[in-house]
């Protein structure tokens, strides 16, 4: 979509309600705090939400509003610094489920070959779930089902919920991940579940059906419900005069639309 368009916010706002995503192409490539800025004034975002994480002393060289991800052999992070892939997770590792709603992904350079954005629709696939094995999705529903542990070196902190928990509006929410972060427990919920659950969503993320990959050019944003969506990446390689280079930035808010001077929840289309 060209945001440049009349009406762009309001239709990236229907496309997360329904879709959980939307890719935007700005007017041209430029900075990419202020293109990010940009986006979010229009959706009505507000400001950049730092996570938990990045607030302890250990870890505030990572505690910018808007997070450079490229390579760098000087940087420490185990999913920013990296050309390697990225398993599933959603972003706010320490956070509660469903308090990072919404993601923005700029390029500013696009890899040579590879660094695909993977989506996976796990709010969808554990509604396939729920009706085909009712206490497998009970057990991804248990607050004591997923524990996710920080990375980073020298920062020994994590954080347990669910995987799955409805939100104050009784929406659906997810913070399923299956990377090097997790331990599962697989005694949460009825016996046997988990283990189910897991091995369901892990066949469900290499299906079509739930599975879409994004490559971003220059100048182009990926804008996502972090709650209702996970995602990962694909490993990629360089040139060494132009590296891949994103932005991100997360905030607690999901996009509204804008109508008759009123700000409203988009409903679906």
């Amino acid at each position: 979509m060209d945001f440049t368009e009349h009406d762009a916010p309001d239709q990236v706002a229907r496309r997360l309600e329904s879709r959980g995503f939307s890719m935007v192409t700005m007017a041209e490539p430029g900075p990419p705090d202020a293109a990010i800025t940009s986006l979010s004034a229009a959706l009505r975002l507000g400001d950049p939400y730092i996570p938990a994480l990045y607030r302890y002393a250990a870890t505030k060289g990572y505690s910018d509003a808007y997070s450079n991800i490229r390579s760098d052999t000087k940087v420490r992070h185990p999913g920013f610094s990296t050309t390697a892939g990225q398993a599933w997770h959603v972003d706010g590792l320490l956070d509660d489920i469903g308090e990072v709603k919404t993601t923005i992904l700029y390029c500013v350079r696009a890899a040579h070959r590879g660094g695909e954005t993977l989506l996976f629709n796990s709010l969808a696939a554990f509604a396939e779930l729920r009706e085909k094995d009712p206490a497998a999705a009970e057990a991804l529903l248990s607050p004591s089902a997923l524990n996710r542990r920080s990375t980073i070196p020298a920062i020994d902190v994590n954080a347990t919920g669910p995987v799955f928990s409805v939100d104050e509006k009784g929406d659906l929410i997810t913070r399923y991940t299956d990377n090097e972060t997790c331990t599962w427990n697989f005694s949460a919920g009825p016996p046997g579940g988990l283990r189910r659950a897991l091995n369901f969503l892990r066949a469900a993320s290499d299906n079509p059906r739930y599975r879409l990959a994004v490559r971003l050019t220059t100048g182009q944003a990926l804008i996502f419900r972090n709650d209702r969506l996970s995602h990962g990446r694909q490993p990629y390689e360089d040139r060494p005069d132009a590296p891949r280079h994103l932005t991100r930035a997360l905030y607690v808010n999901a996009p509204t639309c804008h109508t008759d001077e009123a700000v409203v929840a988009c409903p679906a289309t």
